[in-house]
């Protein structure tokens, strides 16, 4: 699974439940960004769905990103094993610029497609299960 993998790379231990209408995937604050600690809040797209990941793939109401950034984080990441729309990216950096305006600090996010989750897979094999 990608996210015990992830977890595993980033020390944070723990059983993290998937249920429909969770805020978030995985809430941790062991994500170092230029040295420091950055409360983070990942979104995790299985590959139960197929094709292009678009808003309305993003739960049932699509309204996943929405729920994501009500996290208190600083850094919201959306993982898909596959392509990631414009839309998302459009809706995650409008998500970012409101929090970032109503919060007075500097929101960040990222989208982590097919090919980062391949790269990210080959550059740490033990982590994910893969026998090489």
């Amino acid at each position: 699974m990608f996210k015990a993998g992830i977890q595993e790379i980033i020390g944070q231990p723990g059983t993290f439940k998937d249920w429909g209408g969770e805020a978030n995937d995985l809430f941790t604050t062991k994500v170092l960004m230029k040295g420091k600690r950055v409360p983070t809040a990942f979104a995790f797209k299985g590959p139960g769905k197929s094709g292009p990941l678009t808003p309305a793939k993003l739960g049932k109401n699509g309204d996943q990103i929405q729920r994501l950034f009500a996290a208190p984080a600083d850094l919201y990441v959306v993982q898909y094993h596959d392509q990631v729309a414009q839309s998302v990216v459009e809706q995650m950096e409008a998500f970012a610029k409101v929090n970032a305006m109503h919060g007075a600090k500097k929101v960040f996010f990222m989208i982590i497609d097919g090919s980062d989750t391949n790269r990210l897979m080959a550059a740490y094999p033990k982590q994910f299960g893969i026998r090489t």
